[in-house]
C-alpha cells in the first residue's frame, strides 16, 4: 500500500515544483523604434534582464510595462511578447515592438475660447469667441522623448509661448526639467461671479488683460511610480484702467505679481493616464505664494487629489476620486479664487462657476466596456503609423459632489457654502490611447438636466 501511495506523493511534489519554477530573463530587444532610442522605452520597464520571476509575476509585470511604455504618448501600438530558447527550456527572451506616431505636427487650428463646449453653447457658439493660430509640436527631439511647443494664436486671445519638457536630463540620472514661458492678452474680461455665472466686460480693446509667465520645473524619479516635483512660476498681469473693476487684484489695483514655489508627490500606477481602467494615482502639493503690488499678500496652498480604478468584472470597472484645494488666506483677489467650475467640474454644473478660498470634490464611476477595437488596422491609410486606429468605447454610471467656501459672496451667488451633487450616464470613446470624446446626460441637485460634451476625461 505504501509503494502505490509513494508514486502519488513523487507526483504531487513534482507538480508544485514546477509550478514553483520561475523563468529567468536573458534578453530583452526593442523593435520598430526608428527614432526612440532604445533606453527610452527601457527606462519604462519593471522587469529586468538576468532576473527570475514566476509566470503570474511575469504576466503582471510584462502588463504594467506595456501600459507604461504607451503612457509615453510615443507610440501608435506596443506589443510585448515572450520567446523560449526551446520548448522546456525556463530561459525566455523579452521582445518589444512599437509603432511610433509622427512626432512633429503644425497643427493649424480653431478653438472654442470657454470654459466648456456647452458654455460656448449658450453663447450662440458665438465665432467671435473663438482662437485661432498655429501650434507646433515637436515631439521626441533627438529620440530622448524631449517635447518642444511653440504657440502662437490671436482672435478672442493672443498668445505667444515657448515650452520645453525634459522626462530625463540623461540616459543614466533620474532628474527631469520642464520650462515654459509665454505672453497673452484678451479683449474681454471675467471681472466677477454674478448669479453664480462668469459676468464679462469687453469695449473693443485687445489688451483688457495682458499676463507674462515664466515658470520652471524640476522632477525627480525616486521609484518606477513615484515621482518628486519642484516648482516655481512668476505671473506679472496688467489690467485695463477702462475695466469696470477694482476687485480683481490685490488691493483694488491696475497690476500684480504673484510668486509662487511649490512641491508635490506623485504615486502613479495607473494604466492608461488618458482613461484609466486600473491603478492609483495620488498627488499631495504646496505651493507657498506672495502677491504683490502696493502690499504684499501670502498664501499657503494645499492641493490633494487621490484616485483608484478597479476591474471587479470581465468587461466592468470601477473608477473613485477626491479632490481638495485649500487656501490659508480667505482674502484672495477675484482672480486665484477659482475652485469649481473651471478645471474642476461637478458634472451636471457646467454651466456654473463656484468661488471661494476652499474646495472639496469627489467622483464615483461604474464602467462597461462596451467595444473594444484596441487592434483596429485600417490598411487603406497610406501612412503606416497610423493605420493601427485602436478604439474603445466605455458606457459610465457617474455620480459627483462637490463643496465650496468663501468669504467673499456676491449676494446672488447661491452656490457657495451648499453640498452640490449630480448623477448621469454618459459614453466615453477614446481613440489612439489619448484622444477622449465624452458625451454625458447628467441631473444635478438643483434638478437642473441637460447633456454635455467634454474633451478631457472627468476622473
Amino acid at each position: 500500500m505504501t509503494f502505490r501511495i509513494l508514486p502519488l506523493i513523487l507526483l504531487c511534489l513534482s507538480l508544485v515544483t514546477s509550478k514553483a519554477q520561475t523563468k529567468q530573463i536573458t534578453s530583452i530587444t526593442v523593435s520598430g523604434n526608428e527614432k526612440t532610442k532604445d533606453f527610452v522605452i527601457l527606462r519604462e520597464l519593471i522587469i529586468y534582464s538576468d532576473s527570475s520571476y514566476t509566470d503570474n509575476q511575469l504576466d503582471e509585470l510584462l502588463f504594467q510595462s506595456k501600459n507604461r511604455i504607451l503612457n509615453l504618448n510615443l507610440f501608435n501600438h506596443v506589443e510585448i511578447s515572450q520567446h523560449r530558447k526551446n520548448k522546456d527550456s525556463l530561459e525566455i527572451g523579452i521582445k518589444i515592438s512599437v509603432v511610433e506616431k509622427w512626432f512633429i505636427w503644425p497643427m493649424p487650428f480653431v478653438e472654442f475660447s470657454d470654459r466648456n463646449f456647452n458654455v460656448w453653447g449658450n453663447l450662440n457658439f458665438d465665432p467671435k469667441r473663438t482662437n485661432y493660430g498655429l501650434y507646433v509640436f515637436s515631439y521626441n527631439l533627438f529620440g530622448r522623448n524631449h517635447t518642444l511647443k511653440t504657440k502662437a494664436k490671436t482672435g478672442y486671445n493672443t498668445k505667444l509661448g515657448i515650452e520645453y519638457r525634459i522626462p530625463f536630463l540623461s540616459r543614466n540620472t533620474q532628474w527631469g526639467l520642464n520650462s515654459n514661458i509665454e505672453h497673452k492678452s484678451q479683449n474681454e474680461v471675467w471681472i466677477e461671479t454674478r448669479n453664480d455665472s462668469l459676468q464679462f466686460f469687453k469695449n473693443g480693446d485687445n489688451n483688457l488683460i495682458k499676463t507674462t509667465k515664466a515658470e520652471f520645473e524640476f522632477s525627480k524619479r525616486v521609484q518606477p511610480f513615484v515621482r518628486y516635483i519642484f516648482n516655481a512660476k512668476f505671473l506679472f498681469d496688467e489690467l485695463s484702467s477702462s475695466v469696470p473693476t477694482r476687485d480683481y487684484f490685490l488691493n483694488n489695483a491696475d497690476y500684480q505679481q504673484h510668486y509662487r514655489v511649490g512641491f508635490r508627490i506623485e504615486h502613479d500606477t495607473r494604466d492608461n493616464i488618458y482613461f484609466p481602467l486600473r491603478g492609483t494615482f495620488i498627488s499631495p502639493r504646496i505651493g507657498i505664494e506672495l502677491f504683490r503690488n502696493t502690499t504684499n499678500l501670502s498664501n499657503i496652498n494645499f492641493k490633494f487629489k487621490a484616485q483608484q480604478f478597479n476591474q471587479f468584472r470581465k468587461k466592468w470597472y470601477t473608477a473613485f476620486s477626491v479632490y481638495s484645494n485649500i487656501n490659508t488666506s480667505n482674502s484672495l483677489p477675484y482672480s486665484d479664487r477659482k475652485q469649481l467650475g473651471y478645471d474642476e467640474i461637478v458634472r451636471g454644473f457646467e454651466h456654473y462657476v463656484i468661488d471661494g478660498h476652499l474646495g472639496f470634490k469627489g467622483n464615483a464611476a461604474v464602467r462597461y466596456h462596451l467595444l473594444d477595437k484596441s487592434n483596429l488596422r485600417l490598411n487603406f491609410i497610406p501612412i503606416k503609423n497610423y493605420q493601427m486606429l485602436p478604439t474603445n468605447i466605455y458606457l459610465e454610471l457617474f455620480s459627483d459632489g462637490g463643496y465650496t467656501e468663501s468669504s467673499n459672496i456676491n449676494i446672488s451667488n447661491q452656490l457657495p457654502g451648499k453640498l452640490l451633487y449630480s448623477g448621469g450616464l454618459g459614453i466615453n470613446t477614446l481613440f489612439y490611447n489619448d484622444r477622449l470624446l465624452r458625451l454625458e446626460y447628467s441631473l444635478n441637485s438643483l434638478k437642473e438636466g441637460g447633456f454635455f460634451v467634454h474633451f478631457q476625461k472627468a476622473i
